[in-house]
């Protein structure tokens, strides 16, 4: 599967690119400004050393252990049965983060858009496309996302057009409450700057392995620049009050207006959502396919795609009933599940193949 189709080192950051900010740059705002008051433009900055890391671990065990994921690696390391289970744990976590994120796209559309849709309908809808796109597999996820990406984009620069009604003295005075709260609204941007590690799942397929390293710490470069200029934005609209919005760019979107013509550009971000989400949910699909199509041994993801697509279903419709029980795991469980897959137990495997001497085998990859 990951052997027989090919992207390129651009694809790869662009994929991941989209797929941290689809939904960071929504709502960490409010999350980091709870805890940091005004000082959470730092937040973003921050929370770019945990991208390091996980960039750092993917690369690593790649260069050492080629043209495999964790989850084939982490049978060489810690042995087949426990290989294995952390396989299967792989695959549990990223179904249910792929329900966190279609929850949270459909609660978006439904609560400011669509009101009188179902919001079933609207996962459906949602799933449905990308479940199609990962049983045609990472080729057609990266070629979409080269065409999906500008659109992506292009809605952060109309953001430009607030400048009049910008107040950067908001961000003063700078540390007021002292360093503890930045940290503290830094863990949460944090974990979705981690999300850097599910390279690990596109860096098999890379046409230019050599160049996997150089790209993906571009892609965290754009990732945590995009973050600070999103947090500056919104600091200097509502100050602090970020923290008080669910999605202040929402509300930054629906301050502009421009001689009497440019107004009510919340469609543009409605779109940019939907673009966003799609890559994002996508990407987390196919990763979660690939984890446990590999994890049971199976030759074909096609095979499991439907029926993980089901699970991520239900996982979206049930474990989260209300917007309210959403932000409430999305501020702990999820920040939780996310660090313990990107960071936690790659860390673990990266020690053990050291002890064990495995990462002087293998050479080759992605070195340089």
């Amino acid at each position: 599967m990951l052997a027989n189709q090919k992207i390129s080192a651009l694809q790869m950051a662009l994929l991941l690119y989209s797929t941290v900010l689809a939904t960071g740059f929504m709502v960490l705002p409010s999350f980091a400004a709870l805890h940091a008051s005004n000082d959470y433009w730092m937040t973003g900055l921050l929370a770019g050393s945990t991208g390091v890391i996980a960039i750092g671990l993917a690369v690593s065990l790649h260069t050492h252990f080629p043209r495999q994921t964790v989850i084939e690696y982490g049978r060489r390391i810690v042995g087949k049965a426990a290989g294995t289970v952390i396989g299967l744990v792989y695959a549990m976590i990223l179904m249910h983060l792929s329900g966190v994120i279609l929850r949270e796209y459909a609660e978006f559309v439904k609560g400011n858009f669509l009101f009188n849709t179902p919001g079933l309908f609207i996962m459906i809808s949602m799933i449905g496309l990308s479940a199609c796109a990962v049983r045609g597999g990472v080729e057609v996820i990266a070629r979409g996302t080269m065409l999906f990406t500008p659109l992506f984009v292009i809605p952060l620069f109309i953001l430009l057009m607030l400048i009049p009604d910008l107040n950067p003295g908001n961000m003063l005075p700078v540390l007021n409450h002292g360093f503890r709260p930045v940290l503290q609204g830094s863990i949460m941007p944090g974990a979705w700057v981690s999300e850097m590690f599910l390279m690990n799942f596109l860096l098999p397929s890379l046409a230019n392995p050599e160049q996997g390293r150089r790209w993906g710490f571009i892609s965290l470069t754009a990732i945590v620049l995009s973050m600070t200029y999103i947090n500056f934005i919104t600091l200097f609209l509502l100050n602090a009050d970020a923290g008080d919005k669910m999605f202040p760019v929402l509300v930054a979107f629906r301050y502009i207006s421009v001689g009497g013509f440019f107004e009510n550009l919340e469609s543009l971000l409605l779109a940019m959502w939907v673009i966003g989400s799609f890559v994002k949910l996508t990407v987390f699909l196919y990763s979660a396919v690939v984890a446990f199509h590999q994890s049971a041994g199976l030759s074909e993801h096609r095979y499991v795609a439907m029926p993980i697509t089901l699970v991520v279903l239900l996982f979206a419709y049930w474990d989260m009933p209300s917007l309210s029980r959403l932000s409430g795991f999305l501020s702990k469980m999820v920040t939780f599940e996310v660090l313990v897959c990107m960071i936690v137990i790659p860390l673990f495997l990266y020690t053990v193949a050291k002890l064990r001497g495995q990462l002087k085998e293998d050479k080759g990859g992605l070195d340089g």
